[in-house]
């Protein structure tokens, strides 16, 4: 392609249909390269590199967990529940939410049980 005058996009685009053509298989490669005005041997080398990548790079399945979490990031919607969230907060945030909620638990208990201390004292005094 060094004697044709082809723009950046020009070009492109003529990567695109060659590569669509030779994909397909039902391209008329004259009938393209006359549309563009280039030569046969000008993007010959072109050719023969979209054949060998489409012979080399093979179609992969993506798995259903990497599918589900693209679809989360993109969608930003959380469909976990509350452990799978702490589990992808850092270390540091883990251990301080783990400690409050010990706390919480330590502090409710000593509540009961005071509570219930008072009535135990309250029913004794009502009893003598």
């Amino acid at each position: 392609m060094s004697q044709s005058n082809l723009s950046d996009v020009q070009i492109q685009n003529l990567l695109t249909d060659l590569t669509s053509a030779l994909l397909e298989g039902n391209g008329d490669l004259d009938a393209l390269l006359a549309q563009y005005h280039v030569d046969d041997h000008d993007v010959q080398s072109l050719v023969e590199l979209i054949g060998e990548l489409n012979n080399t790079i093979l179609p992969v399945e993506p798995s259903a967990r990497f599918v589900r979490r693209l679809h989360q990031e993109l969608i930003g919607m959380e469909t976990g529940n509350v452990l799978v969230r702490v589990r992808r907060l850092p270390p540091r945030v883990q251990l301080a939410a783990g400690i409050a909620l010990v706390a919480g638990f330590v502090i409710l208990s000593r509540r009961r049980a005071s509570s219930e201390t008072r009535q135990e004292k309250q029913e004794h005094a009502a009893a003598q």
